[in-house]
């Protein structure tokens, strides 16, 4: 009986933790963000708590379905700073989760929008199911086309501009 409530307790807590509204980012150089929600999920506020200054990201790629979007903290760009990611089911069967990935600027202090590249011919044609590979250096992106599974594997060229590796289907 006990193991029963400690289970129905975990699974209680990895659903509250995987649906995070608002994350907290430390990046190297100390600055802080706080990054949450606005306006019914169509746009983000980031605040940086050492200048005070407030980012507004309008525009969100939400659900029409009024599935919920959730928030990912991670590097994906491997530059050592960290980026964070929008996410929901797609509003189909919910078969794939759709990422809208920010990717943070040293520079000015502010994070943009990682864009689709539109110069290649990847199999999937948003960011879906994406995993992080830091040992590789790669994004991968899953998606179902008819009755065959497709992988993108994208990384960085040499001038930091994300290119599509190689693409695999089976």
């Amino acid at each position: 009986m006990k193991k029963h409530f400690l289970h129905i307790g975990l699974l209680f807590f990895f659903a509250v933790s995987y649906s995070q509204n608002e994350v907290s980012i430390m990046q190297k150089d100390k600055s802080e963000f706080k990054v949450n929600f606005a306006d019914g999920f169509e746009s983000l506020k980031i605040k940086n708590s050492k200048t005070k200054q407030t980012q507004l990201i309008d525009n969100l790629e939400a659900s029409i379905t009024d599935k919920p979007s959730h928030l990912e903290i991670n590097d994906y760009n491997f530059d050592g700073f960290t980026d964070f990611a929008v996410y929901h089911t797609d509003d189909g069967m919910g078969v794939y989760t759709i990422y809208q990935i920010f990717i943070f600027n040293p520079k000015n202090k502010q994070f943009e929008s990682l864009k689709f590249p539109s110069n290649f011919n990847p199999q999937c044609d948003m960011f879906c199911d994406i995993k992080v590979d830091k040992t590789k250096k790669t994004l991968t992106s899953s998606c179902r086309g008819g009755a065959k599974f497709h992988t993108d594997f994208w990384k960085y060229d040499k001038n930091k501009k994300l290119i599509l590796a190689q693409t695999l289907s089976d």
